[in-house]
């Protein structure tokens, strides 16, 4: 978990540094802009514990766009209710979790391949996935970094104008947790994963554009 900590961030900075070298270009015409957003929608997910399970999903993002191409750093959370997980200590015993939400941070390379009133997208970046506040009868400690995880994510969507915002619908993937064992002795080891395999997110949103992201130049002319 700390390698992925410190990759996140690593990463991130690199797509904005590249998305920052491209010609300029709104989604939609026009030219480099900054964009804020919000979206809803549906969380799917699984667990060692239960099949899987749809919970609502809300979140905001931030998007920086060039010519065809831009950054977008987004936060979710899935609200559930309840939900259940195991994990298996350094012992061998199993316990039970309970939690209910699930959050998501992640940053997103983004292309905007064609110029059409209603404009396909897709993007691929990275994250960390976070189950919040989880209960257990077994160490506290395992439970939580268990509950952390890093992972791949791949979107798709189409995007189209509404006065002076842009709508959107996206879907989402994320690669498959791996099994993950947490820091401790004896039986305050965990092993496992809290919430196991990808997960698929649909949402739909609407952002609004801050003006442009990098100064013009002035004088001497248009």
């Amino acid at each position: 978990m700390r390698m992925v900590t410190r990759i996140f961030p690593l990463a991130a900075l690199a797509l904005a540094l590249g998305a920052a070298k491209l010609p300029a270009q709104q989604p939609g015409g026009g030219n480099f802009q900054w964009y804020i957003g919000g979206q809803g929608g549906v969380l799917n997910f699984r667990t060692p514990a239960q099949d899987r399970s749809n919970m609502p999903m809300a979140g905001g993002h931030l998007l920086v766009v060039a010519r065809r191409t831009g950054l977008l750093l987004s936060v979710e959370e899935g609200f559930g209710s309840d939900e259940v997980a195991t994990f298996t200590d350094g012992v061998g015993a199993t316990h039970a979790v309970t939690f209910d939400d699930i959050r998501k941070y992640s940053a997103a390379l983004m292309a905007f391949p064609l110029r059409l009133p209603i404009q396909p997208y897709f993007g691929l970046g990275v994250g960390i996935q976070q189950v919040v506040n989880p209960v257990t009868d077994g160490p506290q400690q395992a439970a939580e970094e268990i509950g952390s995880t890093g992972f791949m994510l791949f979107l798709g969507g189409v995007q189209f104008k509404l006065s002076r915002f842009v709508g959107f619908g996206q879907a989402q993937v994320t690669s498959s947790s791996s099994v993950q064992r947490s820091s401790g002795f004896g039986a305050n080891v965990g092993t496992g994963r809290l919430v196991e395999g990808p997960t698929y997110t649909l949402s739909a949103g609407l952002r609004i554009g801050l003006g442009n992201a990098r100064e013009r130049a002035t004088g001497g002319g248009y």
